[in-house]
């Protein structure tokens, strides 16, 4: 049930590359945490775009010349293995590179925050990355 905040620069991606984006990313993080794809799970990974203008962005003292996209993925601590967190830097770069339509030398930071479960709270609760991989395939959305 990862936690994804992107931030671009506002001419990065549209609407329809944002959704795109959602969609895989979606999928793509809960293989990487090896969590169902129920609609329940899929309705617990939440994705935030923030976007800049283009006098937001710099590289170092300059006005950035290129789109460059941070992303911070937030997991609970225990869900990614060290090949699972290459895995998941790879693919996320991967699809930012398709919808930025660039395939060489990406340009995509990516930092993941692992959290304790006691740390990450949700609806008045401790998440539970257990009772997540255990749920139903068929577990209703929120």
């Amino acid at each position: 049930m990862p936690k994804i905040i992107i931030h671009a620069p506002e001419a990065a991606f549209d609407g329809h590359s944002r959704q795109g984006i959602a969609n895989e990313l979606t999928e793509f993080a809960l293989e990487c945490e090896r969590l169902p794809k129920s609609p329940f799970v899929k309705s617990t990974v939440w994705i935030y775009f923030n976007t800049y203008d283009a006098d937001c962005v710099f590289m170092g003292e300059e006005r950035a010349t290129t789109a460059i996209i941070s992303a911070q993925i937030y997991v609970i601590k225990g869900g990614l293995d060290a090949e699972a967190k290459k895995t998941l830097i790879n693919g996320a770069t991967a699809i930012f590179g398709k919808y930025l339509k660039v395939e060489a030398r990406i340009p995509v930071y990516i930092v993941i925050h692992e959290i304790e479960e006691s740390n990450w709270g949700i609806f008045g609760n401790n998440a539970n990355l257990a009772a997540l991989r255990a749920s139903a395939a068929g577990a209703p959305a929120i």
